[in-house]
């Protein structure tokens, strides 16, 4: 009777078996014309959704990231210093980190974040700018491991100065 019910067992798994293998099989193949490289966000689990993030009006950013540019000590206000002191450099890495990856890197968005940290409009524009300065030149160093030693090292080298003229905070890089 053992010996029946396993001779059973070993037809059904030998049957879904077949299945399985026709279905991996056509899993791995490409439909013509089709696009089947997987996105960033497949690879690394994260569900975001970048083209709703890069929707953004470009204009705007650009013209917003000039302005923030342009400013100098622009966290060096009362308010802005009083975050700052009070925790804001202590998490700064981390809340920027998190600004910056949940908005896909995105200036508008990553400015809106760091301002409900309680920035102020044009520190917040530089810290956003700090974002796309480090996705621009850093991404490869940065994306699986921002406190990677070459990652820190590029922001540093490629970003911190922007960073500095722009907000006067001597910040970015860790």
């Amino acid at each position: 009777m053992a010996l029946r019910i396993l001779v059973t067992l070993l037809a059904f798994v030998a049957a879904r078996s077949d299945d399985i293998e026709a279905a991996m099989a056509a899993d791995d193949t490409c439909a013509a014309g089709g696009d089947c490289s997987l996105e960033l966000n497949q690879l690394r689990g994260i569900k975001v959704h970048y083209l709703e993030a890069l929707e953004d009006d470009e204009e705007e950013s650009a013209q917003v990231e000039e302005e923030a540019e342009l400013e100098g000590g622009a966290c060096t206000g009362g308010g802005d210093m009083g975050v700052w002191k009070a925790g804001g450099r202590r998490s700064f890495d981390a809340a920027l980190n998190h600004c910056g990856r949940s908005c896909a890197a995105g200036f508008p968005c990553t400015k809106d974040c760091m301002q409900k940290k309680g920035y102020s409009a044009g520190c917040a524009s530089c810290m956003a700018q700090l974002v796309g300065c480090s996705r621009d030149h850093c991404m490869n160093q940065c994306i699986t491991n921002d406190k990677a030693p070459a990652c820190t090292h590029c922001v540093k080298a490629s970003c911190r100065h922007k960073m500095k003229a722009c907000s006067g905070l001597n910040a970015g890089g860790h």
